[in-house]
């Protein structure tokens, strides 16, 4: 369970799911669980930190689905916000722009088929920063 732990950061929920497919018994799955901790390789914080930078800077997901994968391996609140709130607001406010200047510019070439200039506008209005303004 070591290497398995030392691969990447595990949670302490994925890491008892993986002991119970190979059918360890309720006992040792507590004194694995203690000796990982103990040894260094389990630590609940570490993960949040981790799965937080990782999948914002690899995937782009945003805070809420982050918080949901969370929540869906079993880590506390506390940690969550723990670890979202250690990303920068500047970087997140970037890859947002990155993004919706990628989604404008899909939009644009559909508009492109069309000279209705409400219809662009109503397409322009999809990426308006505002509405995502008000979620952060």
């Amino acid at each position: 369970m070591g290497k398995y732990c030392s691969y990447t950061e595990r949670s302490i929920d994925e890491v008892k799911k993986k002991l119970k497919t190979l059918g360890v018994s309720v006992e040792d799955t507590q004194l694995v669980m203690e000796r990982l901790t103990k040894m260094g390789f389990l630590n609940e914080s570490r993960f949040a930190s981790a799965f937080v930078s990782g999948k914002f800077r690899m995937k782009k997901w945003g805070k809420k689905r982050i918080e949901m994968e969370m929540k869906r391996k079993g880590v506390s609140n506390e940690l969550i916000e723990k670890g979202i709130s250690g990303l920068s607001q500047e970087e997140y406010i970037e890859a947002l722009d990155t993004l919706l200047q990628k989604k404008w510019n899909t939009i644009a070439r559909t508009s492109k088929e069309t000279d209705d200039y409400e219809a662009k506008q109503r397409q322009k209005q999809k990426t308006n920063p505002l509405c995502f303004a008000k979620r952060l």
